[in-house]
């Protein structure tokens, strides 16, 4: 365009130097607002008329139409091709793949569906508890009370919802507190699916996560998804979670209310929600799903998954625990005390009497 171009942007500064026009009438001329033709005089004061040249680079302009035509036609030739690819065959070197990318979305071409070559495998449990999938719902943040984490435990075969709490931190701890629900709920599972996080899988090729212990203990086989996608039915999940529940309940004050809430909200889950997934016909998970047969008696499953733990007593008398404080009784001050935590009861035994009993936060 002839406002673009170096000599005419020139003569336009100039008339303005000479007065011969006014300063409103030049920046219409250029196209440019009057802060923008004061660099322009600054520049041509400071340096002469060769400043200003315009030194910006751009991909932009760099195109012949051929070159754009190539371009066009690689891809409709055969819509699988890459951005890298469509330049090495047309051998144009001055564009970057991203503005390759770019031009496809102008002209609509980004949306050309392909056959894959190894498509997705779909999966799904055989029968009820023969896989669990557990996992952790990123960071909701909700207005009244903060950020909430929600951890919860489904069946594969029947979506059916075992467990699911929101907390303020995603701990192994609460992982555990969760899961050790599940386990005297609904029995043992044969397999349960999980991500590598640490909560589930100790980062230490040497050491053992607080989870991985226990389900070896209870012959429970572990297997840990490389991808989200692996674990798409939790993670298809949390999706409606946020989409159904939490959008609903932003106006929750404490962690109490707000699991109170999502215990109703889960029990009508399973019981109303009808789904059309593999395997479900439109069924709810209520009526797919059946608790397993794989159990341990309860007071040898309590003795199992009971962790007994050491903490010092601070000079207020308090404990902490999982990153939140917690009273104990007086004469304990520079003690260190033994706690047994069973699921989310937590007791102080001290000469074979229970001192003192409390529940977890959230």
């Amino acid at each position: 365009m002839q406002r673009t171009e170096l000599s005419f942007k020139q003569k336009i500064v100039i008339a303005v130097i000479k007065r011969k026009i006014k300063r409103k009438e030049a920046c219409g001329l250029l196209d440019c607002t009057p802060r923008t033709l004061t660099n322009y005089l600054n520049k041509v004061t400071a340096g002469g008329l060769e400043t200003l040249q315009d030194k910006r680079r751009s991909n932009n302009f760099k195109l012949t139409p051929k070159q754009l035509l190539d371009i066009l036609e690689k891809k409709k030739e055969k819509p699988f091709r890459s951005a890298r690819k469509v330049l090495e065959i047309t051998n144009i070197q001055n564009i970057s793949s991203r503005r390759v990318q770019q031009i496809w979305v102008e002209h609509n071409l980004n949306r050309l569906n392909v056959e894959r070559l190894k498509p997705i495998v779909r999966f799904v449990a055989k029968h009820p508890n023969d896989l669990w999938q557990a996992d952790i719902m990123g960071r909701i943040r909700f207005p009244y009370l903060g950020d909430a984490y929600l951890i919860g435990n489904i069946d594969d075969c029947s979506r059916f919802i075992l467990g699911a709490k929101f907390f303020s931190k995603q701990t192994q701890m609460n992982v555990f507190r969760v899961w050790y629900h599940c386990l005297f709920q609904w029995g043992l599972p044969k397999v349960m699916l999980q991500d590598k996080g640490s909560q589930y899988r100790s980062t230490n090729p040497k050491g053992e996560a607080t989870y991985e212990y226990y389900a070896k203990a209870l012959g429970i086989k572990l297997i840990f998804a490389h991808k989200a996608r692996t674990k798409g039915k939790v993670e298809k999940f949390w999706r409606f979670v946020q989409q159904d529940f939490a959008r609903e309940n932003l106006d929750v004050k404490s962690f109490e209310d707000l699991n109170r809430r999502f215990f109703k909200w889960q029990i009508k889950f399973n019981e109303d929600f009808k789904h059309s997934g593999i395997g479900m016909n439109g069924q709810t998970p209520a009526e797919v799903y059946q608790p397993s047969e794989r159990t341990r008696p309860r007071k040898e499953l309590s003795e199992i998954l009971t962790i007994t733990i050491r903490r010092f007593v601070y000079l207020d008398s308090t404990i902490s625990l999982f990153g939140k404080r917690y009273k104990v009784p007086p004469g304990y001050i520079k003690c260190r005390i033994w706690l047994k935590i069973k699921g989310e009861k937590v007791s102080l035994e001290a000469m074979g009497k229970t001192i003192l009993r409390f529940r977890l936060k959230a």
